[in-house]
């Protein structure tokens, strides 16, 4: 009777111990599915890339980098460039701009505009409430078309927004909704 019962407390012991680990597997493998994809923001430049390049897309830099190394980045043929003056000593490119590539006749153009609101979202970039069309803010987390507008109306009575917390100003702006979209704003 003895041997059965130390023999059941081994079995009950080995269970919990495999209960443990099971859910420290489940708990680790679930935590770390959680930051795949995710993007590190910091202190990072991210600047879209499009047109005849080798390897469009979105190219992570630690500072703004220059035109020049932007376009040796994304594998830009080699032609001579128009749109940037020699004495430019090419210049830098700003956090969440776009830069178009194209060619014609050997020649090389370059374009630059605001990356799309979708990129900056994902990027984590704040879009400016005093120059977002309502397309970009309606691309913000807890921002619809209809607070959009709203946005925009409010932006047009009182004028540029002077700080982020301004925001919570615009009727339907609670507390919650400030919280969920404060981090993909700006001014």
């Amino acid at each position: 009777m003895r041997k059965i019962k130390n023999s059941n407390q081994h079995i009950g012991l080995f269970i919990l111990i495999l209960i443990l680990f099971l859910g420290w597997g489940i708990n680790s493998l679930f935590s770390t599915q959680g930051n795949l994809g995710s993007i590190e923001r910091g202190n990072n430049i991210f600047i879209l890339v499009t047109g005849v390049v080798k390897n469009p897309g979105v190219y992570v830099f630690n500072r703004e980098p220059s035109l020049k190394e932007l376009m040796v980045r994304a594998g830009c043929p080699k032609a001579k460039l128009i749109g940037v003056k020699l004495c430019d000593a090419y210049p830098s490119v700003a956090q969440g701009t776009s830069v178009q590539i194209s060619s014609e006749n050997g020649h090389i153009h370059v374009s630059t505009g605001t990356m799309p609101a979708a990129y900056k979202i994902t990027l984590k970039i704040p879009i400016s409430l005093n120059t977002a069309s309502l397309e970009e803010l309606d691309t913000i987390p807890g921002i619809g078309p209809t607070l959009a507008e709203k946005i925009i109306n409010y932006r047009s009575l009182y004028g540029p927004f002077k700080t982020v917390e301004e925001i919570k100003n615009v009727p339907s702006m609670g507390k919650l909704r400030y919280l969920k979209t404060e981090p993909y704003i700006g001014i």
